[in-house]
């Protein structure tokens, strides 16, 4: 009787631990990243036409928060788990701007 309240008392406790993390994960997902001049980073949704390239789309996009074209295509990369760097036309991808 005993070991069986010790087994409930851990999968309560196992429980309430991985809601923590998953409720904090989550919070920090939301949070919006703001600029130094107070401009908030939104994301929007492009369709990739034919002919772009993740260059060609950060030249066009790229605003100053960005130190090089290379750090505004890494993020676009990281956003939407491009791991080869390639994009297809007809792909939809996220990509930050700020306001």
């Amino acid at each position: 009787m005993k070991t069986l309240k010790i087994k409930v008392l851990i999968t309560v406790l196992f429980i309430v631990t991985i809601l923590g993390i998953a409720s904090a994960v989550v919070a920090e997902s939301r949070q919006v990243a703001g600029a130094a001049d107070g401009r908030e980073k939104y994301f929007t949704s492009i369709r990739i036409k034919k002919g772009d390239s993740l260059w060609s789309i950060a030249k066009s996009r790229i605003s100053e928060e960005y130190s090089s074209i290379g750090e505004y295509v890494e993020e676009v990369c990281e956003t939407n788990h491009i791991y080869d760097g390639e994009i297809k036309e007809g792909m939809y991808l996220v990509v930050p701007y700020y306001k």
